[in-house]
């Protein structure tokens, strides 16, 4: 049954106990606790019982926690697994931005709070991050059908000296994911696939905007831009 708002805030937890769910159905819930209401997806993928957080309610409305819970069952319905995004998004966030949290050597006791203050990535690393992400989709758009899955990214990656591990490069596609640039499907699974076959490929497909970033018809940032297109724009 859908919630509304004043079915939520009635809520409360009941005498003995630490914490309670309510469904809004299609395995959102809401995870109602002393500290506050947390919105949660519970699904299944590959066999296994997983669970996705979607944030504190009203901080997150209902509106938009259904709004997640669609587009993760979007993924799940092409046989991606909406945490694993998640994973990979929080991985390229730690690499983007990190933050520092000590405090600079003082000579005296200050009793203003101290704010951690962010410390970006080293320029080197965010140019070479921005190439190769620009080489994975100007790959995609000579592979044909403009797709490949991952190995084959991969290795043609490789042979342009890009060295990276599988999970950086799976960091990149989620990134590109999330940008628009780039379509993550999956093989669908036939009789000899199992459940214990956690590591199906994702295959990358290039979308219009990936081809218009590709060829320096757009910018986007974060995207390096293809060297022709620096050309045009020094002139």
């Amino acid at each position: 049954m859908a919630l509304s708002d004043a079915e939520i805030q009635a809520t409360k937890v009941p005498y003995g106990k630490n914490q309670f769910k309510v469904s809004d159905g299609a395995g959102l819930y809401l995870l109602v606790k002393s500290s506050g209401r947390y919105w949660k997806l519970a699904y299944r993928f590959e066999g296994k019982q997983k669970t996705l957080a979607f944030g504190v309610y009203p901080a997150v409305s209902i509106e938009q926690a259904r709004e997640k819970r669609d587009s993760a069952k979007q993924l799940l319905a092409q046989h991606i697994d909406p945490g694993e995004i998640r994973k990979q998004q929080r991985l390229e966030q730690r690499q983007t931005n990190i933050v520092d949290a000590s405090p600079a050597p003082s000579s005296h006791v200050s009793n203003e709070k101290l704010i951690p203050q962010p410390v970006f990535i080293d320029p080197v690393v965010q140019k070479n991050m921005q190439q190769r992400r620009l080489c994975i989709l100007q790959t995609l758009e000579s592979a044909k059908a403009y797709s490949a899955d991952e190995r084959g990214l991969q290795g043609a990656l490789d042979a342009q000296g890009w060295r990276i591990s599988f999970d950086r490069l799976r960091t990149d596609i989620a990134w590109l994911y999330e940008q628009q640039v780039v379509q993550i499907e999956t093989p669908m699974h036939t009789a000899a696939h199992t459940e214990a076959q956690t590591d199906t490929l994702w295959v990358i497909r290039l979308t219009q905007s990936g081809l218009d970033a590709a060829q320096g018809r757009m910018w986007i940032p974060g995207i390096a831009r293809p060297a022709t297109d620096q050309t045009e724009q020094s002139v």
